[in-house]
């Protein structure tokens, strides 16, 4: 896979300038400064934009922050324990990808599992984590991945680091995932 690898990334659209995940985390935590004032050369927030910033979090928006973040990601190479852009594996990429929002995911797609509510899979939504064995006998959980599009009851498309093509965006209801698949999980942050 490291044939691959180029100086320009092939997942930026054409005249986009590349972003980091680090970088749009960076850009959405100045966006979400706002109502902060400057004194003596240090930026503080009121005691008023706190609570109200702790209690009522924009959960849409937190959700496509860390989508927007995983895409980034794609075309990235699968190495197992990777969490760079030179390689990538699976629960490594949801853990690069939430920090973006500031949440510490396990490091684990196992410990991931355990991560939140399970849910039905008629329920799954963007941002739910999807689990999977490494056979359709298997039930210890060995893959995972993120929802990023509920197009219909038979199509929703999840990201995740494939051993064999890297990042890539796979729908759920593929005849090879459905006999892998274990649960879903609702991280708590959604």
């Amino acid at each position: 896979m490291a044939s691959c690898q180029s100086t320009k990334p092939t997942f930026s659209k054409r005249g986009e300038t590349y972003k980091s995940a680090r970088e749009i985390a960076a850009e959405k935590r100045l966006a979400k400064k706002g109502g902060r004032t400057r004194t003596g050369g240090n930026t503080v927030a009121s005691s008023k934009d706190r609570t109200s910033r702790t209690r009522t979090r924009n959960l849409d928006k937190d959700v496509a922050t860390v989508i927007q973040a995983a895409r980034s990601y794609t075309g990235t190479p699968y190495k197992w324990g990777g969490t760079t852009r030179i390689g990538m594996d699976c629960s490594g990429l949801l853990c690069t990808s939430f920090q973006t929002i500031d949440v510490a995911l396990p490091r684990t797609s196992n410990e991931q599992s355990r991560y939140g509510k399970k849910v039905k899979p008629k329920n799954i939504k963007e941002g739910d984590l999807v689990f999977f064995g490494a056979n359709r006998f298997s039930r210890d959980i060995t893959h995972v991945g993120m929802v990023t599009e509920v197009i219909s009851k038979k199509e929703v498309r999840f990201i995740h680091a494939s051993s064999s093509v890297g990042v890539i965006e796979t729908n759920l209801y593929a005849d090879h995932f459905q006999k892998i698949f274990i649960k879903a999980v609702r991280p708590p942050v959604f």
